[in-house]
């Protein structure tokens, strides 16, 4: 049974699909509130495993809180068409989600959806309580599994440049990240990848200092971390 948090600003527009959900015996919980309130109540966000945020939410809502989303460890699903999403300044989120519940998608598509995803995140637990010991080793294995595409990115960008001997300057690293000119979105979003990811390595054991921040340099991998992606992503 998957725990599920439903986004809105209009309770009754997700009548329907809250009845899909808990047709298939899953828990939902629909909100117009938490979205603003949801750093005020993280063990309330972190109850739930997966959040959909719903079409009447604007992109531009999403992109001031969908970290802190994340941070908790849930999935993201966005109700609505990418394609939309491709065509705007906000086309780095497209990234984030984890996926996209169309408009016209039918009651199997969207129960399959979700099971998929409670059965990813169960999978994950499991691996992380393998290594919940008391040595609490470092779990290469389940942190790269919980990257985003970008946090890959941003990981083998840093890995190919450094490998060479050469620095990544955040502007450059912006650019092959997102396969665009540099913008001052790009620049701040690059800067919550690198949180998120310093939080996850953190999750999962790994010593401090492997993800290093030079100012007005860039971004450094430790010994460790190099030799682990060079494992996983080269």
């Amino acid at each position: 049974m998957a725990r599920i948090l439903i986004i809105t600003r209009n309770l009754l527009a997700e009548q329907d699909l809250q009845a899909i959900l808990q047709r298939s015996n899953d828990e939902v919980y629909c909100s117009s509130d938490l979205m603003a309130d949801a750093r005020l109540s993280p063990e309330i966000i972190q109850y739930f495993s997966l959040v959909i945020f719903s079409d009447t939410v604007s992109t531009l809502d999403i992109s001031k809180c969908y970290s802190f989303f994340k941070e908790n460890g849930l999935a993201i699903l966005r109700k609505g068409n990418k394609n939309d999403l491709k065509k705007s300044e906000f086309s780095y989120l497209i990234e984030e989600f984890d996926d996209w519940i169309d408009r016209d998608a039918s009651e199997i598509e969207i129960i399959e959806k979700i099971a998929k995803f409670t059965s990813d995140q169960k999978k994950a637990r499991a691996a992380s309580n393998e290594t919940s010991g008391s040595k609490k080793e470092k779990n290469a294995d389940l942190f790269f599994f919980s990257l985003s595409s970008n946090e890959k990115k941003l990981l083998y960008h840093l890995y190919q440049y450094q490998k060479e001997g050469r620095v990544l300057s955040r502007e450059k690293l912006c650019q092959l990240i997102w396969e665009s000119d540099v913008t001052k979105s790009n620049l701040c979003q690059l800067s919550n990848l690198t949180h998120r990811i310093k939080k996850k390595l953190t999750v999962n054991h790994f010593p401090d200092g492997e993800l290093i921040t030079s100012w007005n340099k860039g971004y450094f991998l430790g010994d460790l971390l190099f030799s682990e992606v060079e494992k996983f992503m080269a």
